[in-house]
């Protein structure tokens, strides 16, 4: 915004123009739909979270991108890859793929999550819990099932001697 300046004393008088340029402020924020950072995985397969991300700051946010801190052999995706501009107010959904690695041990794992805007940027903490396939469970159960059978088995038929 152009600004006249006049000052005066006396009979001396000067004029000057200056610009102001205002800049707004930049706030991004990011978070689930429900608020829980958790999730649950299978290792080697993908799981899939609704990400949004909102511009609480004045000004428009633009060329906000995304990027991930997580463990090793992990892949993670973003749909949309990059979000052009931001308004202000403005809120944006993002798809998150998250795909542990197969030879993930089963236990609790940290993702970070991070959203860059333009001047600004926010890092949301997923807490991925990887859980092993109950398949290996019921295996289990069925060997044991099939060791007791046969014993049972060897004593009706050999009996006592």
């Amino acid at each position: 915004y152009p600004v006249l300046v006049r000052i005066s004393s006396g009979e001396s008088k000067a004029e000057v123009k200056l610009t102001v340029n205002l800049t707004g402020t930049y706030r991004l924020d990011a978070g689930t739909p429900n608020g829980i950072l958790s999730l649950e995985a299978m290792a080697g397969k993908p799981v899939t979270f609704s990400l949004f991300v909102k511009n609480n700051g004045s000004a428009v946010n633009r060329n906000v991108s995304f990027s991930s801190f997580k463990p090793e052999n992990w892949e993670t995706t973003f749909k949309p890859e990059k979000i052009e501009a931001l308004a202000q107010g403005e809120m944006k959904q993002v798809e998150v793929t998250i795909k542990p690695g197969s030879q993930s041990l089963v236990g609790d794992y940290s993702v970070g999550i991070m959203t860059t805007g333009e001047k600004s940027d926010k890092t949301v903490e997923m807490r991925v819990t990887v859980k092993a396939s109950s398949a290996w469970g019921w295996i289990g159960i069925g060997i044991i099932l099939l060791v007791i059978a046969g014993l049972s088995i060897l004593f009706v038929k050999m009996g006592r001697r």
